[in-house]
Formats: structure tokens, sequence, C-alpha cells
């Protein structure tokens, strides 16, 4: 320790007391945000797993959602049990257009274009406030989808799965106050080329009630590594896998609105950095997800929902979702004079 190198100076113990001490406080201070980062990771992170929200699209079809997710990160949770502590909050603001358009009936190509803002506030020690953001445009996502169950037979199945790759399209590199990188969790994006791997499953007149559908969505994430981060270190995000159990009732004969719930789970693996893992990431969370769907028209919906948390195995000590609002406008572009497909 540089303390003892300060103890072999010249002159009297108080002295010499006096420079360890101020050395250790120096120290000290300079490691204090290093290591209350360590303990509380945030388990955040940027939400297009969990918003890939169009199926198949009917050939020549254009449809473009579009998405604004709201999510308030303020419970921090060490394994299990939520700790009483009010001195950080984050939330994550996400505009996300996905556009989707089928080749076929089948075929179906999807991109993904996000913008991402990440906001933190921690208290400090005399009241004070530290207030970090970030923002800009995400990683891209671009999907090749496939309908398995053709729906011209007349099937109660619509059954369709997609895979594709995420492209490390963000900047990785936003700064805090002092001039230091910011944490991998962050950044708008992950600057790692990832595969996505997603299917949804829906199934119409569930139980013989002709209003009531069962809808079943997964979702992997592999994740690659970011080989540039911090300029001389490389992160990779944990592999995460999600999925998404519920119904749909259609309250009206015509089916303008509709209700739904979900459960959804969610397993992230450790984040690694230089090949070791890195403190407090990871773990596993089951929510509620209650919404409505209103069809404005055969074109034209809108949709909102809310996450509840009701389950949290976390790796460590992490700043995790309170509650998530998000809301999204579904565009049915007709580009020819057949009706298009609607969820």
């Amino acid at each position: 320790m540089k303390t003892k190198g300060a103890a072999t100076i010249e002159g009297s113990q108080s002295r010499r007391v006096r420079a360890a001490v101020l050395v250790f406080a120096v120290f000290g201070m300079m490691a204090a945000p290093v290591l209350l980062h360590a303990q509380t990771c945030c388990s955040g992170g940027v939400p297009l797993g969990g918003s890939l929200g169009l199926g198949a699209a009917e050939n020549q079809a254009l449809q473009i959602l579009v998405t604004y997710d709201y999510n308030a990160l303020n419970d921090l949770v060490d394994i299990s049990e939520q700790l009483d502590d009010q001195t950080r909050s984050r939330i994550t603001h996400s505009s996300i257009i996905e556009v989707n358009y089928g080749l076929t009936n089948r075929f179906s190509l999807t991109g993904v274009l996000p913008f991402i803002r990440q906001e933190r506030n921690i208290q400090a020690f005399g009241g004070t406030e530290d207030f970090t953001a970030a923002q800009g445009l995400g990683d891209v996502v671009l999907l090749a989808k496939y309908r398995l169950i053709n729906p011209e037979k007349g099937s109660d199945i619509d059954w369709v799965v997609g895979a594709g790759p995420k492209i490390p399209t963000a900047k990785t590199d936003f700064t805090n106050n002092q001039g230091l990188v910011m944490a991998a969790d962050m950044q708008p994006g992950s600057g790692s080329l990832d595969g996505i791997f997603w299917s949804s499953f829906q199934k119409n007149r569930f139980l013989k009630n002709p209003n009531l559908g069962l809808v079943a969505v997964t979702t992997f994430r592999y994740s690659g590594k970011n080989r540039n981060y911090n300029d001389s270190q490389t992160y990779q995000f944990g592999n995460e896998f999600q999925f998404n159990l519920g119904l749909n009732y259609s309250l009206f004969v015509k089916r303008q609105v509709d209700v739904f719930a979900f459960f959804r789970y969610r397993k992230q693996a450790e984040d690694l950095i230089d090949g070791g893992v890195f403190p407090s990431s990871g773990g596993q969370w089951v929510y509620a997800i209650p919404g409505v769907n209103i069809r404005f028209s055969p074109d034209l919906s809108l949709r909102l929902s809310g996450d509840i948390p009701l389950y949290r195995k976390l790796d460590g000590t992490q700043l995790t979702t309170s509650y998530k609002l998000t809301a999204a406008v579904l565009f049915n572009l007709p580009l020819k004079k057949k009706s298009m497909f609607t969820n």
C-alpha cells in the first residue's frame, strides 16, 4: 500500500499518521464509485428481445409498429430480497420502430430500429444528486420469418418462426460527468453482433371459445462480444431467454377491443468482462403483463400494457424493474387490393 511508503517519510509520528490517513481517504474516495457500481449492477438493458411484436405479414403487405417503452428501475434487490434503499434509480426510455414486409403468405422480413435514452440518478451524501444520461440510436435487428402453418388452409393456429442478427450500430462509448466511460448497461447498445431466434404461436378459438386465443412468444438472444469496451476490454452480455404465455379475449362480436394477460419468464446469464464474471449481473424474472388492444380500423390499432414483477432471483445485488409501461401503435399498409392479415 502507498500508505506504507508514506510511513517511511522522515518527520514526526503525527505527520506520518496524517499522511497515511490522507492517502487512505483519497484512495477510498477514488474506489468508492467502482465498488458501489459493482454491488448494484443494473439488470435493465435495452428491451429489444421482448419488443418484437409482429408476426408474419401477408403477401405484399407492410406493417409498421411504433412502440414506446418506459422502464422504471427503482427496486434494489439482493438475490430475492428487496432492500430498503431510495438512493438510486434508473429509467430507460425506448422508442422502437418495427417494420414488417410480407414477401409471400409464408415469408416476411422484419427490421427493428430503436432509439434509447438511459437515465441514472444517485443520491449522494449531503443531499446532492448525481444525474447521468445517455441517448442515441440503438442496435438494429433484422429477422427473416417463416409461417410454419399455412393460414389459407383455414387452421386456427398461426405459428411463425424467425432468426437474424442484432447488428452493433449503436454508440457504446458515452461518458459520464467525470469523463469516464459509462457502464455497459448504460449504453444505448451492446457493441456486439448477436443472434436472435424468435417464435410466435397463436391458437384461435381456444377451448372452443371463438373470442378466446392462446398466445406464446419465445425469444432467445445469443450474445457476441464487444471487444472495444472502454477502449481495451472485452465485454459480453449474458445470453438471454424470454418466454411469454397468455390469453387474449375479444370483448365484442366485431372484435374491436381485446383484453389480454400474459406471464413473462426471463432468464439472463451473467455478463463477462475479459473472460471473467461481471459482479451482480444475470438472474431470473417473472412478470405479469395485463393490457388492452383497440382496433380503430383493420389498418390501425393501439395497444397498451404494463409489466408487474412477480418473482426475481438475481445473481448478487442489482437495481431492477419496479414497473414498465408500454404503448404501441400498429399501422397496416396494404400494397395491393387484398385485405391485410391482422393480429
